[in-house]
Order: C-alpha cells, then sequence, then structure tokens
C-alpha cells in the first residue's frame, strides 16, 4: 500500500484552512483578538492540547501556537458551506456527512491522505487555487477550483 494515499487524522493540520476561510468571510484577520478560554459548542467541549487556556490571544498567535478553542469557534461561524463543504470542494475523498464529525471536525476528526494534505497546502502557495499534484515534470499542469483568496492565502503563509 502507498503510504502517501493512506486515510489518517490530520489533527491540527486543518487549522490554517479555517483561519483562511474566517479572512476570506469577514470573521478575523491576523491581528482580531480570540478567546482561548473554556467554550461549549452544543455538547462538544475542546480543550487545548497542553489542558491550558491563554485566554486572549491574537488570531495569528492562535495559529502559530496551535490553540484548539479558538480554531473550533471560527469554524463555528464560519458561513455555509464552512470547513467541510471546503473540504468537499477541494476533493477530499471518502468524506461523510457534515452532521457525523460536528465541531470536531475543525481538529482532525476526518481521515485524509497525505496526498490531499500536500495538495491543500500548495494551493496555498497557488494564490488559493487548487490544482492537482504533478508527479512528473514532463506533465502538464491543471487549473483547478479557487478555494482562497489570494489575500487569505497570503495572510496565512505569512502566519505559518
Amino acid at each position: 500500500m502507498n503510504g502517501a494515499r493512506a486515510k489518517r487524522s490530520p489533527g491540527s493540520a486543518l487549522k490554517p484552512f479555517i483561519y483562511g476561510l474566517g479572512i476570506d468571510q469577514g470573521l478575523i484577520h491576523p491581528m482580531t483578538m480570540l478567546k482561548d478560554a473554556p467554550m461549549s459548542f452544543g455538547a462538544y467541549n475542546p480543550e487545548n492540547f497542553d489542558g491550558d487556556f491563554n485566554g486572549p490571544i491574537k488570531a495569528k498567535d492562535a495559529l502559530v501556537k496551535s490553540r484548539n478553542v479558538p480554531a473550533v469557534d471560527i469554524a463555528s461561524r464560519l458561513a455555509p458551506p464552512g470547513l467541510h463543504g471546503f473540504l468537499l470542494k477541494a476533493g477530499i475523498a471518502r468524506m461523510r456527512d457534515e452532521s457525523f464529525y460536528g465541531m470536531s471536525l475543525a481538529l482532525g476528526s476526518a481521515e485524509i491522505s497525505m496526498q490531499e494534505l500536500v495538495q491543500l497546502y500548495a494551493m496555498l502557495a497557488n494564490g488559493g487555487v487548487l490544482k492537482p499534484l504533478k508527479f512528473l515534470k514532463s506533465r502538464k499542469d491543471d487549473e483547478g477550483p479557487r478555494l482562497l483568496s489570494r489575500e487569505a492565502s497570503y495572510l496565512v503563509l505569512a502566519i505559518l
């Protein structure tokens, strides 16, 4: 089996796309103050990996420090189609219905292959345009859909 095609939890690797969507939807910018404190999203109560909370934190710092609560908060405020729709549009294979994941999707509960994840990160470098991975130098570049604006892609890359 090709390990790059195996599906596994992406963990925090989806957070940059939540922030990119939040920027595109006008919910945040890199200097927006977010709350890193205990929060509930229905029955879901996310915690940070260190079990601690930082309180008020700039969006750029929350992403760099991979804080879970601010990422889930932004994801909860995204207009439809949200993160789930973004991943479907990106061609992530074998996604279940959005209700299956709930807010845990923001923290990587969907399984994604390494190839799919590399393609998403390459999309940031391509100014928000998703392109198929190119494994051979001789292969023609194909254009794909725009998933994020150039501006959001630039800002997320600058943060990372």
